[in-house]
C-alpha cells in the first residue's frame, strides 16, 4: 500500500508525472550521490589531494547499476545511516588503492544535500519546460480566440 499520493496507483498521476517520479526515484537518488562522490574525487585530484588514478577509478565505478541494492538496503537497516553502506560498496568496487579515497574529506550532508540539489535541478528543468509548453498553448489559444472575435468581447 502506498504511503503517499505520489506513490499511489490511484492518485499518482494527479500529483506527478512518470518523468518527475524517475527524477526522485531511489535509483536516481543513488546515482546522484554517486555522481557527487565522483565529482568530489575528480576535484580533489585536480588539486592533488588524491591520486588522479584514484579519481578516475572512483568515477568509473560510480554507477548505480554496479550496486547491490538489496545489500545496500540491508546495510542501511543495519547501520541506520543512509550513506555509509553506499560509500562502502563504492570503495569495494574500486580496484587497487582507489577505494580508500572514496568520500575523502566529505560529510554525509555534503553528499546527500548536493545529490538532492541535482535532483531538484533536473525537476526544475522538466517543470520549466512543461510550464513553457503550457504558456505557448495558452498564447496560441488566446491568439486564435482574438482572431475569431470572441462573443461578448470588449473592444
Amino acid at each position: 500500500m502506498a504511503s503517499h499520493v505520489i506513490d499511489s496507483a490511484i492518485f499518482k498521476d494527479m500529483y506527478g508525472t512518470d518523468e518527475l517520479r524517475q527524477v526522485f526515484s531511489d535509483e536516481n537518488l543513488l546515482q546522484c550521490w554517486l555522481d557527487v562522490e565522483a565529482a568530489l574525487a575528480r576535484a580533489e585530484a585536480a588539486v592533488e589531494l588524491i591520486p588522479p588514478e584514484a579519481a578516475a577509478e572512483i568515477s568509473r565505478q560510480a554507477r548505480v547499476e554496479l550496486l547491490d541494492v538489496a545489500a545496500l538496503k540491508q546495510g542501511i537497516d543495519d547501520t541506520t545511516h543512509e550513506l555509509v553502506p553506499l560509500v562502502r560498496q563504492l570503495a569495494a568496487l574500486c580496484e587497487g588503492e582507489a577505494g580508500r579515497y572514496v568520500h575523502w574529506g566529505a560529510t554525509t550532508q555534503d553528499i546527500t544535500d548536493t545529490g538532492l540539489v541535482l535532483q531538484v535541478k533536473a525537476a526544475h528543468a522538466i517543470i520549466g519546460r512543461d510550464l513553457q509548453a503550457l504558456a505557448d498553448s495558452l498564447q496560441a489559444l488566446a491568439r486564435r480566440d482574438e482572431s475569431l472575435g470572441v462573443p461578448g468581447e470588449r473592444r
